[in-house]
């Protein structure tokens, strides 16, 4: 509860964390989850407002839905777009009659041959379709994998020869650091909101869940409010947030957070943070 209560303490120990793994600024990282057709409908016109404000979007895309909506990935790739595998099967379907989305496929009721076999395939799908070679990586509903499914993961994608993941909950960012290794990938923890610092702040929590009730207003006054202290405190680290573009394209309110998180960090792509770590060689030390 201490948490909540004085968060600031948290956000100390977050910016002790950040520059014990190299870090000498506050970066920010979009990533956009990409997983029904109905994504694919509005993405191209997200990514457009968002290059305007010079951010650099970063995109994690099942591989049945790329394959299903290529050229609209193919467009983005040439724009420069950062890609991220996110596995191969679809697990996120959407119930036009319900006006839902409903959740498939989720990792922790897989085997480490089942976990295997979607990441390598989701592997292909990006480099048969976009021509280019994935490094990243984000697991579908990361939120439900445990920590040893996640150093399986790790291995998985050690064995493809990728640099890094973002796939852990914000509590991780808080206990192994806003950047580590310690499952045996650099590891990049999503971010939550300056009051409650382990809570997810995603477009689907605010916005599209059943019951969500804090809505694209209270997205915005949560990005406010982050940035605001970020500015006031002057702490390192990463913000990394992630939406799905389905939920936020036609939500000012998302494009107006968008803006708060981008005033006071540097935006950039995960790839973007690793090479700037790489530069510092020693320096980063937990990050492998």
């Amino acid at each position: 509860m201490s948490r909540y209560l004085f968060p600031q303490s948290m956000w100390k120990w977050y910016d002790a964390l950040a520059r014990k793994a190299g870090l000498r600024q506050l970066y920010f990282v979009l990533s956009f989850d990409c997983d029904t057709v109905k994504d694919a409908a509005v993405v191209l016109d997200v990514d457009e407002k968002l290059r305007d404000m010079g951010v650099k979007p970063v995109y994690a895309v099942p591989g049945e839905v790329l394959s299903a909506s290529a050229s609209v990935y193919q467009e983005l790739a040439a724009r420069g777009a950062e890609f991220i595998n996110h596995g191969y099967v679809l697990h996120t379907t959407w119930d036009a009659a319900t006006n839902q989305y409903d959740s498939c496929f989720f990792y922790d009721d897989l085997s480490v041959d089942e976990l295997r076999r979607d990441i390598e395939q989701g592997h292909e799908a990006i480099l048969d379709i976009l021509g280019v070679s994935a490094v990243g990586f984000r697991a579908p509903h990361f939120g439900c994998v445990r920590e040893q499914q996640l150093r399986e993961v790790h291995g998985v994608l050690q064995d493809l020869g990728y640099r890094f993941s973002s796939s852990t909950i914000p509590e991780y960012a808080f206990t192994h650091g806003s950047v580590f290794s310690d499952f045996g990938l650099v590891e990049f923890p999503v971010s939550g909101w300056w009051r409650q610092p382990y809570n997810i702040q995603d477009s689907w929590g605010y916005m599209a869940a059943p019951g969500a009730s804090l809505g694209a207003e209270g997205y915005y006054a949560h990005a406010r409010e982050t940035a605001n202290q970020f500015r006031k405190r002057g702490h390192v680290g990463i913000l990394n947030y992630y939406a799905d573009p389905s939920q936020v394209y036609d939500k000012p309110e998302f494009f107006e957070a968008v803006k708060c998180w981008n005033s006071v960090a540097t935006s950039t792509t995960y790839g973007g943070i690793m090479d700037d770590l790489a530069e510092l060689n020693g320096v980063a030390k937990n990050v492998g």
